[in-house]
């Protein structure tokens, strides 16, 4: 007897609650990169409720919400913490922790009280000034951010192939009807690109 349960996953992305999707509906660019990366357009009305449906239904929609959330929200990083003494609405507070792999009550007690830090204005005694500060480079604090993030959000040159196709084929559509042949016709360059 053959076991029609899903394959499981390597990480089950929770349920959005609806403060969540609220905070997501008033963040206008992260409104506008999600419709710009699933529609190759400005959202519709609607969108973010038809966003709401597909997204626990599709995988792709998810993952491409989750990565828009990511890249627009957090800079293309899973946030392990809020910074000290940054208030946040509690729906990204719901989306960073979601990131990070945890729920938002661990992931707030994770934040600690507000560190206060103030570098060299002048000269110090020793020689040195604010300049001599080691900063964290921030190239590497944002590949370290990808890394977290690529299990959630595979890039792929194929799958960015195929988003560029689909965008080319929604933009030529009439309304929400793309034609039968246009279809088979981006189906037949996908399964064989050199046209053979």
């Amino acid at each position: 007897m053959s076991d029609d349960r899903p394959a499981p996953t390597e990480r089950t992305f929770p349920r959005v609650p609806g403060y969540a999707w609220t905070w997501f509906q008033r963040s206008r660019p992260v409104v506008l990169e999600a419709a710009e990366r699933l529609t190759g357009r400005p959202p519709s009305p609607g969108f973010v409720d038809d966003l709401r449906g597909a997204f626990s239904q599709d995988d792709f929609t998810r993952a491409v919400v989750v990565g828009v959330v990511a890249d627009v929200a957090f800079g293309g990083r899973a946030p392990a913490q809020r910074p000290p003494g940054a208030s946040w609405d509690r729906g990204l507070t719901w989306w960073a922790a979601a990131l990070a792999g945890t729920t938002p009550a661990d992931f707030e007690s994770r934040t600690g009280a507000p560190v206060a830090s103030q570098h060299r204005l002048f000269d110090a005694e020793d020689g040195t000034d604010g300049e001599s500060v080691r900063q964290p480079d921030p190239e590497a604090l944002r590949a370290t951010a990808r890394a977290r993030v690529a299990p959630l959000v595979a890039r792929s040159p194929e799958r960015a192939a195929l988003a560029a196709a689909l965008r080319e084929l929604l933009a030529a559509s009439a309304g929400d009807q793309v034609p039968a042949s246009a279809v088979r016709q981006l189906l037949a360059q996908l399964e064989d690109p050199s046209g053979t």
